[in-house]
């Protein structure tokens, strides 16, 4: 556990080298998928959700890890949860990417056989609120928001994320020809949500005892 110790392995460093590392993965799939055909953009896509999708979970947990098995790896987590979820938003913007690749090289195919409303309104609104939580990441934006509000966004966030991306790989999982990869996220995040119900459980069962022995806390 020294190893998590490492500078390269804590706060921006940390960041930096998950970008880098993602962008030589985007870089390499490029270089063997391509974009030249609609499927092969959609195979981009696809790959940049799913370089994008551990930061998301690793963050999800953080707190509950933190509550449930205090420790080395546990605390490393919660320290690098800010820079874990920018690794997630930075991932995820290389779909914006190869969305706007395949609008502008194959805008037909998109429109007859991928787009449909409700689809394009859930993104949209992904956009907006991974850009939110981008910029109220940093210190001074968040300072000048109110403790609650940002708590509320951040938690508001967190979920949302986790669901969407969660369900997806979900539905796929269960397929009639799923690939091992998506029933991997599939079960990461449904363990991510298992810790996250335990750890709210066991906080809500040490208020409630602490409340007992101290009534004025209700």
């Amino acid at each position: 556990m020294r190893q998590l110790q490492r500078r390269v392995l804590n706060g921006w460093p940390l960041f930096w080298l998950i970008a880098v590392l993602t962008f030589a993965a985007m870089g390499l799939g490029y270089w063997v998928i391509g974009v030249s055909t609609p499927e092969a953009a959609v195979n981009m896509i696809r790959l940049s959700v799913q370089l994008a999708s551990p930061w998301v979970f690793l963050a999800f947990v953080a707190t509950p890890m933190t509550q449930l098995f205090p420790g080395k790896l546990s605390n490393w987590l919660l320290r690098n949860r800010r820079y874990l979820g920018l690794s997630f938003a930075a991932g995820f913007g290389w779909q914006a990417v190869f969305i706007a690749v395949l609008l502008t090289l194959h805008n037909a195919y998109y429109w007859e056989e991928l787009h449909n409303d409700l689809d394009l309104l859930l993104r949209m609104a992904s956009y907006a609120l991974l850009f939110a939580l981008t910029l109220t990441s940093f210190f001074p934006v968040r300072r000048k928001m109110h403790p609650k509000h940002w708590r509320w966004l951040h938690l508001l966030g967190i979920w949302y994320f986790w669901a969407a991306i969660w369900v997806s790989y979900a539905e796929q999982a269960l397929s009639p020809s799923p690939q091992i990869i998506w029933v991997f996220y599939a079960i990461f995040g449904l363990i991510a949500l298992m810790l996250r119900l335990a750890a709210f459980s066991k906080m809500r069962i040490l208020y409630r005892a602490e409340k007992g022995r101290n009534p004025e806390l209700g």
